[in-house]
């Protein structure tokens, strides 16, 4: 059985914990994260940002910045196929691309396979799903941490600036999220890359580089389980094969 089939089998028989590594999946998980990306596609779709990112915003005190949000993303390997069903994920076991491009500090910032398991969050400064996501997000970053044989990742993308909470530099520095975040470019290319189809998009994967888990919507929904337990749990199943 191909490596592929034998995760997508780790959800299609919840009745045989034994036989994989993997943390163990809620029994309404399936339908849980069926029904969310669902609903999730239907109220958050999708829109390519528009326009380009040299329009200035004036803040909170009264000054005129020119915030840099989006800039060039560099993808290395072929796209995932874009997540339909997570129960039936045709892009687990798939090899995702790496990633490379800038922080909003215009530092260099890369996801690469460097033989650490990986979690990637994909955020949009408008969807009140990761806005509800995020600071819970950093709660339990603050209150438990991540453990440390994983690497976090958070993609900033589809950026409108017409829509609400932006700029999204701004709103993550409000938020305090202590982790290296990845600017999209103005084609999204790092979330088509990686096949996102709903905000908050999570992916997990393998030290190898490979895809683990892909979810979307607000993981304590999705996967029926408190937000520390949530987060912990993508963290823990991209480790699993590494221990």
């Amino acid at each position: 059985m191909s490596n592929s089939a034998s995760k997508q089998g780790q959800f299609a028989s919840l009745n045989e914990p034994k036989e994989s590594k993997r943390p163990g999946v809620p029994v309404m998980w399936i339908g849980l994260a069926v029904v969310a990306v669902i609903a999730l596609a239907a109220a958050v779709a999708i829109g390519i940002s528009s326009g380009d990112d040299s329009d200035t915003v004036e803040t909170a005190d009264g000054e005129v910045v020119d915030p840099i949000e989006m800039a060039e993303v560099i993808v290395d390997g072929d796209p995932l196929p874009e997540l339909t069903n997570p129960a039936d994920d045709v892009g687990i076991g798939v090899p995702a691309p790496e990633l490379s491009g800038l922080s909003y500090t215009g530092e260099p910032t890369e996801i690469l396979f460097d033989g650490r398991p990986k979690v990637v969050v994909f955020l949009a400064h408008w969807c009140p799903h990761c806005q509800r996501e995020l600071p819970l997000l950093v709660d339990w970053l603050e209150a438990e941490g991540l453990r440390d044989d994983v690497d976090l990742y958070a993609v900033a993308t589809n950026v409108d600036r017409s829509a609400p909470n932006y700029p999204p530099s701004a709103w993550f520095e409000e938020e305090g999220l202590d982790v290296p975040i990845l600017m999209d470019s103005e084609n999204n290319d790092a979330a088509r890359a990686f096949g996102l189809n709903a905000f908050p998009y999570w992916v997990a994967l393998d030290a190898d580089g490979t895809v683990a888990l892909r979810l979307s919507g607000e993981l304590p929904d999705v996967l029926g389980r408190p937000a520390e337990e949530a987060f912990a749990f993508m963290a823990d199943f991209a480790a699993a094969d590494a221990e």
